[in-house]
């Protein structure tokens, strides 16, 4: 894994990542119990952040199972396991470091991940050392995003610039954007099998569209400070104080449809 999480940790990125997984969770947990994951099994979560994947999984595998988190950020992993102390999970643990270098005295059933091997500048070998974590028969299961995917029709201007400047930003702070599309190479070049693939997105349209506004505008939120340094855009450019008002108001005066980004699933066995 990486030495440091391209969005930080800030506590503003961490109560951002809580407010994207209400929207995406669901988009997970299809990708997962469609991958396999059922009750009763252990799963390793790979860069776990404020631990809303971890505790998906654990909703999955229920209280005779058992999930183990990981991530390499101290903060990260303090803010997950108070979350997991105040929802009173007993089948969840976090541990800090590296899972792809760790050592772990039982193999799992599953390797899951979100938003996690865009970040990565060898994805193909950490999935090839987390495959020797799993027991034969043992699913590998990934989310992971396109930025190519996010648009409006008729184009709203304001959403259109924010998926830009986000996706533009992201890529100069060294991840790749369209790893979602990638996934299937990826696995392939980690000696894994052909992986299943699925392709979701939140959408919304008129008034109706105020989560797929926030999901695009608190990323900026996050970025802003980057987008400034890498020259990706201004601060009179971006215009925090009223941002999310702005484009939620053009969304609704152009009557414009808003797609999130492409979520990608992909699942094999080992």
């Amino acid at each position: 894994m990486p030495d440091s999480y391209a969005l930080g940790h800030t506590s503003g990125e961490l109560r951002r990542l809580a407010t994207q997984a209400r929207l995406i969770d669901p988009i997970t947990d299809r990708f997962f119990r469609e991958a396999g994951l059922a009750a009763r099994m252990r799963v390793l979560d790979v860069g776990s952040g404020a631990g809303d994947v971890a505790m998906l999984a654990a909703r999955i595998v229920g209280d005779d199972g058992e999930v183990v988190g990981t991530d390499k950020a101290e903060a990260a992993i303090a803010v997950a396991k108070s979350r997991v102390y105040e929802n009173g999970f007993h089948n969840l643990s976090f541990i800090e470091g590296d899972p792809a270098e760790m050592k772990f005295e039982q193999p799992f059933d599953a390797v899951v991940g979100r938003y996690v091997l865009q970040f990565l500048p060898d994805p193909a070998a950490s999935l090839a050392k987390l495959a020797r974590l799993l027991r034969p028969g043992g699913v590998m299961v990934f989310h992971e995003l396109d930025w190519q995917g996010a648009r409006s029709s008729p184009p709203a201007t304001g959403y259109d610039l924010c998926c830009k400047w986000c996706a533009e930003t992201i890529k100069r702070l060294g991840a790749e954007t369209s790893m979602g599309v990638k996934l299937a190479s990826v696995f392939s070049a980690a000696g894994l099998k052909a992986p299943t693939l699925r392709l979701e997105s939140v959408i919304g349209a008129g008034a109706g569209c105020n989560d797929v506004v926030h999901l695009v505008t608190d990323l900026v939120e996050t970025l802003a400070p980057d987008m400034e340094r890498l020259a990706v855009a201004t601060r009179a450019e971006i215009g925090l104080e009223n941002l999310f008002e702005r484009v939620f108001e053009e969304v609704v005066a152009k009557r414009s449809t808003v797609l999130g980004r492409s979520e990608i699933g992909a699942w094999t066995r080992v």
